[in-house]
Formats: structure tokens, C-alpha cells, sequence
């Protein structure tokens, strides 16, 4: 099996490894697969007439059918268009990709076995209709190119007329499309079938199709794409309720650690299997006591010994701590738990006087109790809190905003924290990665485009960024990236939030809160003329500086445990501790990579941690060997000059000089690493 893959902007057929190599059938000759028999020919009539007339000529059509053709000529669909013009950036659908990926490889394998001799395709799409995924026999795939029936492109009834995928998702059925009823006469050639796909919340989710040339066998596609679509959606309810289970479980855990009470639960056998936090710091001890037998810290053979008398009694049993016997010590058995063995110790200091903080700083990390959050910000730094404060302030006004933070800081993340704080949070959040722009589309994407302003426009126009985000908030992220010459584009819309369509010649007003961010000094690259000094003065408004992690080591953590628990819950992994030793090492390194570097630090350790704690040989092994990098350099840009400018090259080098395949491995657009080339000398 082959699937057909978007690199940069055009497609590329490549080979599916995850495949056993089969070989094909003989397949017919273009002519025979294109071929239409006789009985064809009243539908093509009958779409010609509605498309001349917009009215059917008598013939019957099904009325799914003849409302799809409707709609296509409402929206002014062109039924003569050759191909698809429309298409969204990969990394736009790289979440919705993964997820198919996870969980229906398998799914698609097994369907294409029983269409692989038929001259069909799979394809995937999300609830917009976009093409996350085209896979099948290479001659066919090479057919569907000749429309650009591959990712990223939008099968929408606006944008391809009727078709079973796009007519598919506006109905909410299984759909069968044949031939000339489509709208599009490129697609007359073609016969598609598509079931769509239902998140657990009943919402649409995407779409499963498979197509092929009219003369390919269609006579179980209907049954597969429903079958495949069910198994699909019984997938995410699973992954839905484990979700859920895991949230459940979390939330339990932190309101049992918020107890000013130390708890305890005991299994059947006597060992721990939960510890809250009080109950470790009131025991003296350092991490959770999971695993643990209970009658080391208490009395606990006191409570076996009369539950073994046979009594129905469900009465706390007062036991004696032996680490500490001024605590008040009570164990409750758990109703219908068999055995009877299992129980509840609850630890209280005389008077069920809380634990003072004195003891619980030295044994609990301090963020447990003095955790903050500013959306999906967290800190206990007070050098963050002053960030936050300040954060909260100007989210309550529509001046333009700058962030200034090193990369990894967690820019977007601040950015979209301040539009759900503003007044302006029901309204649209657009982000929008300036160094990410090819040169030519800057305005197009900036302000959008009237219909027909340019050669492959499309038909009905589209609107651009500041558009989408009118009456919420705009953020142009890597504005130091933007190409100098195209920086006076943004001059009048700053100013004045008014901007002009390509192709038009009226000023359309917006309303919208703009956030700039950047990892560069904005004021040097302006003394050297490389950023337009007019555009700083409109974006340097009002300045928020987010410290680097270095300098917030208070909050290193509380967010080494977050993402600890987070993860494992995301990949169904237990998680109870990380090991005091790899807190002392995570506290001494500098994070240059700032949040974001510690975030795939935890998450390679919970890749690999055994038992649910995280130790110092579950650390990368950059980190683990080498804890304690040198700070960076305060004097010059030359050192990070060289390390960014040896990444790119080690990177291109490993990717055998693929533009596409280096920036998506280094995270970062073509456009970004061309200019990097050229500004190392690379290229």
C-alpha cells in the first residue's frame, strides 16, 4: 500500500512500511477505469440541465442529492473547477493525524486488505472535511493527485461541490456519491462512499471515505466505510471513559492531598496503596509510601487481630503510631472488601490540630501548598506572580500587548491566558506564527482576499487573520521573523484596526486585542536594521518580560510533577513519585530550553520510569550524566549563535538535507529554517 504525502506544496507518493509488501492486482487500463456505460449518460444530462438551469430536469435524483447541488450553487461552487485549490497546513492537523494514527492503524490496515485488489482508496478527513490521510494502490493514487485528493485539502462542499465526504458531514449519514452526481464534472470519473465519525459527546468528529474510479468494485464500500466509522467511534468512547477514570483519580488524589488530615489506605495484604502528603510529612518521611507495609508506621496487626474475631463491627480500630505516638491514629475497615482486611488509617496531631507548616516545608515540596494558575500557567515564584499580576492588568484593556520571553518560556501559553482573562474571552483566540509565512501569502493570510483578487484565489474569497479575530484577541507569534520588506503591512492595521482585502478597495474595521510576542532584543535589531523602528513603537505598547526558568526555580517543581501526572495519565501509566534525587538534579540545571525542555525531559522519564517513580536513570541521559551545564552567556549571541547554527546542520546532516523533514523535526516552518540557513551561512 502506498499513501500519498504532503511536502511543503506538492504531494509525494511514498511506500507504508507499516505494511507487508503485497502484490497488486492487474490493474486496467486508464480507459477501461474511467469508462462510462450508456446508462451514465441521462445523469450527465440531468446535471447538465441543473447546472445551466438550476432546476432538475425531470430525471429522479435523491433528494440528499439534488439539496447537496443546491447548496453548491448558492455558494457560486465553479462545476467546471479542475482540481481542489484549498488547503491547510499539516501542522494545523498534526493532532487530529495523531489521533487517527493511534487508534485506528490497525482499523484502516484491515479494511484495505478487503479493498486492495479493487482499485479503491482510504481516505480520512476531520469535521471540516480536510484530508488528514489518502492511502491505497499506487495507480490510483496517482489518479486522485491529478485532483489533489491528499492531505490538507479541503473537501467541503464549498470548496469541491457535492461529493460523499463534504455532502457526507453536512447530512450526518453514510453517503454514496456516483459519478455525474457529483458537482464538479472532474469528479465525474469518480465514485466515493462515506460514513462520518461521531465523538463521544455526539459531535462530529471526521469522516471515513473510500473512493475510486467509477468502474473500480464499490459494492461493499457502503458496509466498510460504516463499519470502519462505528469501530472508530467505539475506539474514542473507550479512550473517552479511561480519560475520564484517570481525571477521576486525579482529582480524588488532590483533594485527598488538600486534607489537613494524613491518610492512609492498606490493602488486604497490609501493604500501603495510597499515602496523601499530610500522612507522609506527620510519618517524617520523604515521598509516597506506596508499597510499603503499614504495621512499620502503626499498630496495624492491632486492627488485623479484631478483624479476624469474625466481628461485623464497622467501628474505627484506635491504633499506636510507632513513628510518632502523640498522633491520633484511627483505622476503619472498608465496607465489602471481602476479606475485611482492608482499611482506612487517618493520622491527626492531638486536637486535630493540622500539620504546621514548619513540618510540611521540610518534607513537601513547597508548590503543594501554594500552587497558583493563570489559565495553564503555573508558578509559585514571585517572580512569576509579579508577571501574572501585571498579565491580569492589561488583559482588561485593548492595548496591544508584547511579550518578550526566551524560547520554551511558554509565550502562547500567557497569550491565550490573557484573552480567557480578558473581556473579550467568548470572542475568537487566532495565533498566527509570523516566521512561519512564505513571503507571497503574507497578505493574504494578514488581511484575506476578495474573490478572483488572484490567479488560484478561491472562488468565494477568504477572509484573513485579523478578520477571524475580530471582537476577540490576534497573536503573531515570531514577529522578529517577519521579512523586513513585509513589516510595513501591519503599520495602518496597528494603528488604526482597520485593514483592506486583496482585490478590494474598502476599509473594513475590526475590533480585536492584538499580542505580539517574540524571543529576540526588538531594540538592537532596530539599531541594526533589521526591524522597522515605526512597528516597534506600535507593538512596544505595553512590555511583559517572562523570566526564563532559571530564574523561577521555585516553580521547577510543581511543574516537574504536573506533567509527571499529566502524562501518565495521558499514556494510562500509574504514576506515584518522583525520586528526591532527580528533584536535586532538576533544581540544579540551567534549562536553557526553558518549560519546554522540561516538559520533554519528564516525559521521556515517564516513557521509561518503572513502578510509577521517576529516579535519577529514567532522566535523559544528557541530563542524568551531565546535570550541571554551564549557565548561558551574558556577554555576546555568539555561543547560542554556534549551538543553534550545529543543531541545524546535525539535523540536516541525519534527514539527508530534507527542508521538510529538518523543520518539522527542529519544530519550526520551511520558511523559518530557510531564513536560518541563510542567516548561518548553511546554504
Amino acid at each position: 500500500m502506498h499513501i500519498l504525502h504532503r511536502n511543503g506544496d506538492i504531494y509525494e507518493l511514498c511506500e507504508n512500511v507499516d505494511f507487508i509488501p503485497q502484490r497488486e492486482a492487474q490493474r486496467p487500463a486508464l480507459r477501461e477505469m474511467f469508462h462510462h456505460s450508456p446508462e451514465d449518460r441521462p445523469r450527465y444530462e440531468q446535471w447538465k440541465y441543473f447546472v445551466e438551469h438550476g432546476l432538475p430536469s425531470g430525471l429522479k435524483l435523491h433528494r440528499t442529492l439534488l439539496a447537496s447541488w443546491e447548496r453548491c450553487r448558492s455558494l457560486e461552487v465553479n462545476p467546471t473547477a479542475l482540481q481542489c485549490s484549498e488547503f491547510t497546513p499539516m501542522q494545523q492537523l498534526e493532532t487530529a493525524v495523531s489521533l487517527y494514527h493511534e487508534l485506528a492503524q490497525d482499523i484502516e490496515k484491515s479494511i484495505y486488505f478487503r479493498i486492495k485488489d479493487s482499485g479503491l482508496l482510504i481516505t480520512v478527513t476531520d469535521s471540516n472535511a480536510r484530508v488528514l490521510r489518502t492511502c491505497g494502490p499506487r495507480h490510483i493514487l496517482k489518479l486522485a493527485d491529478l485532483l489533489n485528493f491528499g492531505p490538507g485539502a479541503s473537501w467541503t462542499e464549498s470548496s469541491v461541490g457535492t461529493n460523499a465526504i463534504g455532502t457526507s458531514l453536512v447530512e450526518g449519514v453514510p453517503l454514496q456519491v456516483l459519478g455525474e452526481e457529483h458537482y464538479c464534472r472532474s469528479h465525474h470519473a469518480w465514485s466515493c462512499t462515506a460514513a462520518p465519525i461521531f465523538d463521544p459527546h455526539g459531535n462530529m468528529w471526521g469522516c471515513f471515505d473510500i473512493s475510486g474510479p467509477v468502474a473500480s468494485d464499490h459494492r461493499h464500500a457502503l458496509q466498510l466505510v460504516i463499519e470502519a466509522a462505528r469501530e472508530i467511534e467505539r475506539r474514542m468512547f473507550t479512550a473517552y471513559l479511561a480519560d475520564i477514570e484517570v481525571k477521576s483519580r486525579s482529582l480524588l488524589g488532590t483533594v485527598l492531598n488538600a486534607a489537613q488530615t494524613g491518610i492512609l489506605a492498606v490493602g488486604g495484604n497490609g501493604n500501603i496503596t495510597y499515602s496523601n502528603r499530610t500522612a507522609e510529612a506527620l510519618l517524617g518521611q520523604r515521598g509516597n509510601l506506596c508499597g510499603q507495609r503499614a504495621d512499620a508506621y502503626v499498630d496495624y496487626g492491632l486492627f488485623l487481630r479484631k478483624k479476624q474475631r469474625g466481628t461485623e463491627d464497622e467501628a474505627p480500630v484506635t491504633l499506636v503510631c510507632r513513628a510518632n505516638p502523640a498522633l491520633r491514629v484511627l483505622a476503619t475497615p472498608l465496607p465489602n472488601s471481602g476479606c475485611g482486611h482492608e482499611a482506612i488509617i487517618t493520622l491527626n496531631l492531638p486536637g486535630h490540630t493540622p500539620p504546621s507548616p514548619r513540618i510540611l516545608h521540610s518534607l513537601q515540596p513547597a508548590q503543594s501548598f501554594g500552587e497558583q494558575r493563570f489559565g495553564d500557567v503555573l508558578y509559585t515564584s514571585a517572580a512569576m506572580s509579579q508577571v501574572v499580576h501585571r498579565a491580569r492588568q492589561v488583559a482588561q484593556t485593548p492595548s496591544t500587548l508584547l511579550i518578550f520571553g526566551e524560547t520554551g518560556t511558554g509565550k502562547e501559553l500567557f497569550a491565550r491566558a490573557i484573552h480567557n482573562a480578558s473581556p473579550r474571552a467568548a470572542g475568537p483566540f487566532v495565533a498566527l506564527d509570523c516566521g512561519s509565512l512564505p513571503r507571497e501569502l503574507i497578505q493574504s493570510e494578514f488581511f484575506g482576499y476578495k474573490r478572483g483578487a488572484f490567479t488560484g484565489a478561491l472562488h468565494q474569497g477568504r477572509m484573513g487573520k485579523f478578520q477571524q479575530a475580530d471582537k476577540g484577541t490576534l497573536f503573531l507569534d515570531e514577529i522578529s521573523e517577519m521579512p523586513l520588506d513585509m513589516q510595513v503591512n501591519l503599520l495602518r492595521p496597528l494603528e488604526e484596526r482597520r485593514i483592506t482585502l486583496l482585490g478590494d478597495n474598502r476599509e473594513h474595521s475590526v475590533d480585536l486585542k492584538i499580542i505580539v510576542a517574540t524571543n529576540r532584543n526588538l531594540e538592537d535589531m532596530v539599531a541594526k536594521g533589521l526591524f522597522r523602528q515605526d512597528l516597534f513603537y506600535r507593538i512596544n505598547v505595553i512590555q511583559l518580560n517572562i523570566p526564563p526558568l532559571r530564574q523561577r526555580k521555585e516553580d521547577i517543581r510543581l511543574l516537574a510533577e504536573y506533567y509527571a501526572r499529566k502524562l501518565s495519565g495521558e499514556f494510562s501509566l500509574p504514576f506515584v513519585s518522583i525520586d528526591p534525587d532527580v528533584t536535586d538534579i532538576l533544581l540544579k540545571y540551567s534549562w536553557p530550553g526553558n518549560v519546554r525542555e522540561l516538559l520533554h525531559c519528564i516525559e521521556y522519564a515517564v516513557n521509561v520510569m518503572r513502578d510509577g517513580v521517576i529516579r535519577v536513570d529514567d532522566l535523559p541521559p544528557n541530563l542524568a550524566q551531565n546535570p550541571l551545564p554551564p549557565a548561558p552567556e551574558r556577554g555576546g549571541r555568539f555561543k547560542l549563535h554556534d549551538a543553534t547554527a550545529e543543531t541545524i546542520r546535525k539535523a540536516l546532516a541525519f534527514h539527508g538535507d530534507n527542508i521538510s523533514h529538518t523543520a518539522s523535526a527542529l519544530g519550526i516552518g520551511r520558511n523559518t529554517l530557510y531564513a536560518k540557513l541563510k542567516k548561518f551561512g548553511l546554504r
